[in-house]
């Protein structure tokens, strides 16, 4: 179970002993493992989204067992192989706990910018990651410095919102908000990215700015009743913080007026 368990790694595990020949008889040959870097040299496009879409299902086994760390590097190292041309294999991927916060956010999209690269300033970290890693800012259109066609950029957005819904479980709220970000710039009305990135929020402490992200949930999505549940929660929890700060301001001669948030339609 165990040597299974590192297969699906992507690690080998080391032989117990040398197998004699009636242990090879009717032993079905299986892949050595090989480095990223040493398969994506082997592979023309279409076999960069065949190994991607792999890399995506291994991290869907290594979620549903728990293993979040190796989900997380199996879904950023998908987005590695639909990047083109023959970008660096990234240090953070390398080690055996994944990357968070910023260091993983830097992998994300399909831009030409490697992680390995001196440390950018906090306004072009910022451009990076609005723009998908350093795309071209295409806004999903097949262009950028990712794989082209509907078939990648599906899989980018299917790995970006699995990419958060990691992040979320391991309460990294960072990497989940800009995950979800790099999908709704290209897909505004992305419930699953709304929803994700206000919980993100939420966990960050931006109140606002996860009731701003709900309410446009529930508008994407009006019968998503989680998100409105949660939208509402904290739309309440607001209203009654502003009632008490509204009270103590009247009582010193400064009341609030801020109306509340308005309530999602539906």
């Amino acid at each position: 179970a165990l040597r299974r368990l590192l297969w699906r790694l992507g690690r080998r595990p080391a032989a117990s002993a040398e197998p004699g020949p009636a242990a090879t008889a009717g032993a079905s040959p299986r892949a050595a493992y090989r480095h990223p870097t040493e398969l994506r040299a082997t592979l023309e496009e279409p076999g960069l989204l065949a190994e991607a879409a792999r890399q995506k299902e291994q991290g869907n086994e290594m979620l549903a067992n728990g293993l979040l760390d190796a989900a997380t590097q199996c879904y950023l190292t998908a987005l590695w192989f639909l990047r083109r041309g023959s970008p660096t294999y990234p240090k953070a991927l390398n080690l055996q706990v994944a990357p968070a916060g910023e260091a993983a956010a830097s992998l994300l999209g399909g831009g030409r910018v490697s992680p390995d690269q001196p440390t950018l300033g906090r306004l072009s970290r910022l451009i990076v990651l609005l723009r998908g890693g350093g795309g071209g800012g295409s806004g999903g259109r097949g262009g950028g410095d990712g794989l082209d066609g509907e078939a990648a950029e599906a899989l980018r957005v299917a790995l970006h919102l699995n990419v958060a819904a990691v992040a979320l479980r391991r309460e990294d709220w960072y990497l989940a908000a800009a995950a979800c970000r790099w999908v709704t710039e290209r897909q505004p009305a992305n419930a699953k990215a709304l929803y994700r990135l206000g919980v993100a929020q939420e966990g960050r402490g931006d109140s606002p700015g996860a009731l701003r992200s709900l309410a446009a949930c529930v508008k994407a999505e009006p019968q998503n009743r989680e998100a409105r549940r949660l939208f509402e929660q904290l739309r309440d929890e607001a209203e009654q913080r502003r009632s008490l700060y509204s009270g103590i301001g009247g009582r010193s001669g400064f009341g609030g007026s801020d109306a509340p948030p308005p309530p999602p339609p539906g």
